[in-house]
C-alpha cells in the first residue's frame, strides 16, 4: 500500500480505474433498486454487496434494461 506524506492512500492508475468502476456500479445498482421500490438505505446496502461480484455482462444488461447508459 502506498500513502502520501499526509497518510492518505494513493491509488495507482489501475486502482483508480477499479475504484471508478466499483463506484459506478454502486450508483447504478442503487438507482435501479430505488426504481423498484426499495428504500434508499436498503438499496445502497444491497448495491454495496452486489457491486463487487456482479459480472460485466449482467451489469451492462441491467443498465440497458433500466435505461441508464
Amino acid at each position: 500500500m502506498v500513502t502520501n506524506e499526509d497518510g492518505y492512500l494513493v491509488l495507482t492508475e489501475e486502482g483508480l480505474k477499479v475504484a471508478r468502476r466499483t463506484y459506478e456500479r454502486h450508483e447504478v445498482l442503487t438507482k435501479i433498486f430505488v426504481k423498484l421500490g426499495v428504500s434508499e438505505a436498503v438499496a445502497s446496502e444491497d448495491a454495496c454487496r452486489i457491486e463487487h461480484i456482479i459480472s460485466d455482462e449482467t451489469f451492462t444488461a441491467l443498465k440497458k434494461y433500466a435505461g441508464i447508459e
